[in-house]
């Protein structure tokens, strides 16, 4: 299939519609679009200027707080995209309680993945070493290897919904493991940066279980570990519990750099509640903190 999708976080209205606009070719089969929102109606909104006719529920965590108020107002958010979609394909991720929910509730037209369990695309044998990810993707009638360049449990989730929707597609097994093996990280979302040292830039990522993952990652590198970090904001009233709790994790590495003053008392307690010895860096910004 020719396919295009929206670059970047072109995934508002306007951004869309400047892709659509500009860059769209007539040719494209198929027009992968992201659906961002930070406040309950955003989707739905989306989905009638430009409609669906596939999709895919990927997580939902406590992210654009400050907006939403409360983790059920992004989920009513995120079930705007099935409730659209009205008995049209959707994948959905079974490894989130509240997506999991959400396909527990759809009816019509499902495919679930897993990393954890059987689903109707699931991943088994999964491995990292030297940079590189490796696992196997199992449906009811197939089993095949696959790797891939990209870092993260949650990766390997985008790929397995990716997978779903292409099997359902009628992609080739051959087609598809070919795909995974080009796949290239998206800029600032645990991109591997190799200079004198090895670089995670998880920088465009800003909810608390993005977090988790690009430090589970890190935890896996060799050598020594450094972690440079501003905290989660937009976490409306929820953001000092969220940095608190980044800041637990964060205490368990060789080094922390907390990145402007915004997050530092809520990072801090949580990483003195850990080692109150631990040697804490502090920077006003990122070029600071590479230094």
């Amino acid at each position: 299939y020719s396919c295009q999708c929206t670059p970047a976080s072109f995934n508002t209205p306007l951004g869309i519609s400047k892709f659509i606009n500009n860059e769209l070719n007539l040719n494209t089969q198929f027009l992968i679009l992201e659906y961002g929102a930070r406040h309950v109606g955003d989707i739905k909104k989306l989905t009638k200027l430009f409609g669906a006719d596939y999709g895919i529920v990927t997580t939902i965590s406590a992210q654009h707080m400050e907006t939403f108020k409360t983790i059920n107002n992004v989920c009513k958010a995120k079930q705007q995209l099935p409730n659209f979609l009205d008995g049209k394909m959707c994948v959905f991720n079974l490894d989130n309680i509240f997506t999991q929910k959400m396909a527990q509730e759809k009816f019509g037209n499902k495919l679930t993945i897993s990393k954890n369990f059987k689903a109707d695309v699931y991943a088994t044998d999964i491995k990292f070493e030297n940079f590189l990810t490796t696992f196997k993707i199992n449906t009811s009638s197939s089993s095949f290897e696959v790797s891939t360049n990209l870092l993260g449990q949650h990766n390997i989730t985008n790929i397995l919904l990716a997978t779903a929707l292409a099997i359902h597609l009628g992609v080739t097994e051959q087609n598809i493991q070919n795909a995974i093996s080009k796949l290239a990280p998206t800029p600032h979302r645990l991109e591997l940066i190799k200079t004198h040292i090895n670089i995670l830039d998880d920088s465009y990522n800003c909810s608390i279980s993005s977090a988790k993952e690009a430090l589970k990652v890190l935890k896996l590198c060799p050598g020594k570990h450094m972690v440079a970090t501003p905290g989660i904001i937009e976490g409306g009233k929820e953001e000092h519990k969220l940095n608190f709790k980044l800041g637990i994790w964060c205490a368990t590495f060789d080094y922390v750099v907390i990145i402007n003053k915004h997050n530092k008392q809520s990072l801090l307690e949580g990483i003195r509640s850990v080692d109150a010895t631990k040697k804490v860096l502090f920077a006003n910004t990122l070029e600071q903190a590479k230094q």
